[in-house]
């Protein structure tokens, strides 16, 4: 079984444990489009954020949600997310930063950046056509 399928199972179990435990049974509306392509209910999670359609594909082990599985979504690897920070992820670009200069190594990408206690979160987005963006994401800190 490949890296990105065993991390895929793993993180439906969280998202139904983490169903399970919560107290009001309802999941915001970002997080449910999260959910839905986690379970592949949808072939992309697309968001609609400030006006902005940013766009989660799957995409490759350099881009894209299996970037995101199998690089950072397991315990001490480089860059560290948990579930619920896959489950937030419209959060970084509702709520974080947008940098000018510094963590952008490369001048034709956009990028957001959250603080959430001692971790940090950076949300890449790509432009694509239509002023629509395409999203990857990493944990810094």
């Amino acid at each position: 079984m490949s890296t990105y399928v065993q991390r895929i199972v793993t993180l439906k179990k969280d998202v139904i444990a983490l169903s399970a435990g919560k107290k009001k049974k309802r999941w915001k509306k970002n997080q449910k489009i999260m959910i839905d392509f986690i379970h592949a209910v949808t072939k992309k999670a697309e968001f609609s954020i400030n006006g902005q359609q940013v766009t989660l594909l799957i995409g490759d082990e350099n881009k894209g949600f299996r970037h995101i599985i199998e690089k950072h979504y397991c315990s001490g690897c480089p860059g560290e997310i948990t579930t619920m920070d896959i489950l937030n992820i419209a959060d970084i670009v509702e709520r974080g930063i947008k940098l000018a200069n510094e963590g952008v190594t490369n001048g034709n990408l956009i990028v957001y950046k959250k603080m959430k206690g001692i971790r940090h979160h950076k949300l890449v987005l790509k432009p694509i056509k239509n002023g629509n963006l395409v999203v990857t994401m990493y944990s810094i800190g």
